[in-house]
C-alpha cells in the first residue's frame, strides 16, 4: 500500500490485521476534526480535554467499524473458498486483500453486499445505544460518540453502495452484469467505467467547491481520484487474468537466459553484463547450479569502492523459494509475484534445470500480442 511496509498488529478470526503508516495521517485528521470541530459545535461548553478524549475514543471506534466492514467481506469470501491474505487500514480507509476473485456472480454479490450490511448493522446498534442512553438521561459525554458512529456507519454503507467498481456497489453491479451477460471481463469493464465516472465526478465537485472556498472538499476530491485510479487498475488486472488464463509460464517466458557466474566480482559483472548486455538482472550460477538472481539494484546496494572485492554470489538474491517457478505452472497464478519493485523476475525451471526467465516485460508483451 503506497509502497510502505505495513505493521501487523494481530489476527481477527485468523485473518491478519495490518496498519499502514499512511493510516496515521487520516487517524490524526479524524481525531482533530472530532475533538476541535464536531464535539465543540455539537456540545458547546464542554471542557477541551473531554472533547479530546471523546475524539480519540470515537476515532478508534470508527476505524474498528471499518475493520468490521472489511472483515465481513473477508469472512464471506473465506466461506466461498477464497483465501484472505490480510485486512489493512490505510490512508483512504481499509481494504481486504484476497488471493483471487469470486468465481461466480452469486459469490461476487454475497461478498460485496456483506460489508455495507455490516455497516448498517453497526449503525443500528450505535443508534439504539445512543437513543437508549439519551432517553434514560445518561450524560452526553457517554452517548455522543454513539450518535456520531451511528451516523458515520450509515453513510459508509451508503457511500460504498455507489454503483462503481471497486466500491461495493460497483461489485454488486458487476455481479448483476456478469449474471445477465455471462462475461466477467465485460462486466468488469462497465463496472470499472462507472467507477471512473463516479471518481472523476467527485474530483470535479471538489474542484468547484474549493474554488468557492470550501477547502474541506479537498479530501473528497482525493477519495474520488483514488476511486478512479482503482477502477482503471481493476479492469487492467481482470484483463491480465483473462489474457493469461490457460497459458503456461513456458509460453511467455524469455528462454535460454544469459547466466552470470557467482565467482566474478561486481566490477566484472557491471562491465561485462550490465554495460555490455541488454538486461537489468541475471540468474546467478555457482558450481553448476543456479543459486539466485542479481539485479542492478542489488549491485547499487554495495558501496562503489567495494565492487572490486565483492563477488556476485555474495550480493545475489538467493531466496529460491520466492524466485523459482515451474515452466508448466499457470501464468495467471504467478504474476502477482512480479509485483513490487523487487525482484521483478522469476527463474523458470523444468526437471530441475533453468529454462527461462519470466519478467513483467514478458507479461506485457503477451498482453499486447493478444490485443492485436
Amino acid at each position: 500500500m503506497f509502497h510502505l511496509p505495513s505493521l501487523r498488529i494481530g489476527r481477527v478470526f485468523g485473518i491478519p490485521l495490518e496498519v499502514n503508516p499512511t493510516w496515521l495521517i487520516i487517524f490524526v485528521l479524524v481525531t482533530l476534526s472530532l475533538s476541535f470541530t464536531y464535539f465543540p459545535s455539537e456540545f458547546p461548553g464542554r471542557p477541551t480535554w473531554v472533547n479530546a478524549v471523546s475524539g480519540i475514543i470515537t476515532a478508534l471506534l470508527f476505524f474498528a467499524s471499518i475493520v468490521a466492514h472489511e472483515l465481513s467481506h473477508s469472512l464471506v469470501a473465506r466461506t466461498g473458498g477464497i483465501k484472505v491474505e490480510k485486512v489493512t487500514l490505510f490512508l483512504f480507509g481499509g481494504v481486504a486483500q484476497m488471493e483471487e476473485e469470486p468465481v461466480s456472480p452469486g459469490g461476487e454479490f454475497a461478498m460485496a453486499i456483506a460489508g455495507p450490511l455490516a455497516s448498517l448493522l453497526l449503525a443500528a446498534i450505535f443508534f439504539l445505544s445512543y437513543f437508549g442512553m439519551s432517553t434514560a438521561g445518561v450524560t452526553d459525554v457517554i452517548w455522543a460518540p454513539f450518535r456520531y458512529l451511528a451516523f458515520i456507519n450509515f453513510w459508509v454503507a451508503l457511500f460504498n453502495m455507489l454503483p462503481g467498481f471497486p466500491l461495493d456497489g460497483g461489485r454488486v453491479l458487476r455481479a448483476a452484469l456478469w449474471a445477465l451477460g455471462g462475461d466477467q471481463l465485460k462486466a468488469t469493464l462497465w463496472a470499472s467505467r462507472a467507477g471512473q465516472f463516479i471518481g472523476y465526478a467527485m474530483v470535479g465537485l471538489a474542484v468547484l467547491g474549493v474554488l468557492q472556498g470550501s477547502l474541506d472538499l479537498i479530501w473528497f476530491g482525493l477519495i474520488g481520484w483514488f476511486i478512479a485510479m482503482l477502477a482503471e487498475g481493476s479492469y487492467r488486472q481482470q484483463l491480465l487474468k483473462a489474457t493469461l488464463q490457460g497459458v503456461r509460464v513456458s509460453a511467455i517466458m524469455s528462454p535460454d537466459p544469459v547466466v552470470a557466474p557467482g565467482s566474478i566480482t561486481l566490477d566484472e559483472l557491471v562491465e561485462e553484463y550490465f554495460l555490455g548486455g541488454r538486461h537489468s538482472r541475471y540468474p546467478v550460477e555457482s558450481a553448476g547450479s543456479i543459486i539466485g538472481l542479481i539485479s542492478l539494484s542489488d549491485v547499487k546496494r554495495v558501496p562503489r569502492d567495494e565492487w572490486a572485492t565483492t563477488y556476485v554470489a555474495e550480493s545475489a538474491d538467493r531466496d529460491l523459494a520466492t524466485l523459482l517457478v515451474g515452466a508448466d505452472e499457470p501464468a495467471d497464478s504467478v504474476i502477482s509475484r512480479l509485483s513490487g519493485a523487487e525482484p521483478g523476475a522469476l527463474l523458470v525451471v523444468a526437471d530441475g534445470r533453468l529454462v527461462g526467465v519470466l519478467t513483467r516485460a514478458d507479461v506485457v508483451s503477451r498482453i499486447r500480442r493478444a490485443s492485436i
